[in-house]
C-alpha cells in the first residue's frame, strides 16, 4: 500500500482539478440551500514560515475565480476560505486556513474548457502551472477530508460575509452503537428556532466520509455562523439547555474551532440577477 505525503496529495488534489478544468464539457457548510445530499472537501493549509494570511489571499483570490466559473456552470455548489481564529486543539499551529468546495457528489469538477479559457485567454496551462506553483509555496496542504452533509438549515438567502464568524464543533459519538441519527432531530430543531430568532445565520451536521479509522478524534461536526461570540456564553433558555444535554449525551464535543470568512463564491442565484 502506498503512503501519501501531505504535500504528495495536495499535488494530486491539483493535478486532479487541473485535469478535469482542462478536460470536461461545458461541493458541515453551504452558500446556497441545499435540496440534495452534498459533500465538502476541507482542505486544511499551513502557511509557510514567515508567511501571512495575505501572502495566501492572492493565491486563494485566483482559486475562488476558477471556483466560480464552475459554481455558474453548475459543477460545483460552491468554494469558500475560513481563517481560524481561536481553537480547542493543543496543536494550535497544525493548520492556519481552510478552503472548502462543496459538490453534489464526491468527486470535484470543475470549469469548463471555454470558462478557463475566458477567464485565462490561450494561457491556460502556464497560468495553471504558476498556481499551483505558488499555492504549494505559499501554504502548503496538510491534511484533507471529505465530509457527507447531512442537515442544512441555510435558506436561499444565505451567503457568507467577509469577517462573519463560523464556529465548527467535532464530535465523536460516546457510544458507537448509538441510532445517532434520531438525536439529530432535536438538533436541527433547535437550530431551526434560533435562525428564525436572528441567533443564527444557519446551521450544518456533516459526517465525516474519508479518511476515517479510529485513530480519528472525531466522526461529526456542526457548524454555525453566528452572529457574535456572546451567543457561546452560557444557556440560559430551557429549551436550548436540553437540546446541549442532550448533544453531550450522545456526542463528545472533541475539538472547537473559530473561523471568520474571508474569501467565498457567489451562488449562481445572485450573481445572475
Amino acid at each position: 500500500m502506498v503512503s501519501l505525503t501531505p504535500i504528495a496529495v495536495k499535488h494530486l488534489l491539483s493535478f486532479y482539478l487541473f485535469l478535469l478544468i482542462t478536460s470536461l464539457p461545458a461541493f458541515a457548510f453551504a452558500q446556497t440551500a441545499l435540496a440534495s445530499k452534498t459533500y465538502t472537501y476541507l482542505i486544511y493549509h499551513k502557511l509557510a514560515p514567515g508567511l501571512t494570511i495575505q501572502d495566501a489571499l492572492s493565491v486563494e483570490r485566483e482559486w475562488r475565480a476558477i471556483n466560480q466559473a464552475a459554481v455558474d456552470e453548475g459543477n460545483l455548489v460552491g468554494w469558500h476560505m475560513m481563517v481560524k481564529q481561536m481553537t480547542s486543539n493543543p496543536n494550535p499551529a497544525e493548520y492556519d486556513y481552510v478552503t472548502c468546495i462543496v459538490s453534489r457528489e464526491m468527486a470535484i469538477r470543475g470549469a469548463s474548457p471555454g470558462a478557463m479559457a475566458r477567464l485565462y485567454g490561450d494561457s491556460v496551462q502556464t497560468r495553471m502551472t504558476s498556481l499551483q506553483a505558488r499555492d504549494r509555496q505559499t501554504a502548503p496542504v496538510v491534511k484533507i477530508e471529505i465530509w457527507e452533509n447531512i442537515e442544512t438549515l441555510f435558506g436561499p438567502a444565505f451567503r457568507p460575509e467577509k469577517g462573519q464568524t463560523v464556529v465548527v464543533d467535532f464530535l465523536k459519538l460516546r457510544d458507537a452503537q448509538t441510532n445517532w441519527p434520531a438525536s439529530v432531530t432535536p438538533l436541527r430543531q433547535d437550530a431551526a428556532t434560533q435562525v428564525v430568532q436572528n441567533q443564527l445565520r444557519g446551521w450544518a451536521f456533516s459526517a465525516l466520509v474519508v479518511p476515517k479509522g479510529s485513530e480519528k478524534t472525531y466522526d461529526f461536526a456542526t457548524a454555525r455562523p453566528i452572529i457574535n461570540l456572546k451567543q457561546l456564553g452560557t444557556i440560559t433558555d430551557p429549551k436550548q439547555l436540553e437540546t446541549q444535554r442532550q448533544l453531550t449525551r450522545t456526542f463528545d464535543p472533541v475539538r472547537q474551532e473559530v473561523f471568520r470568512f474571508e474569501e467565498f463564491t457567489t451562488p449562481v442565484a445572485v450573481t445572475k440577477k
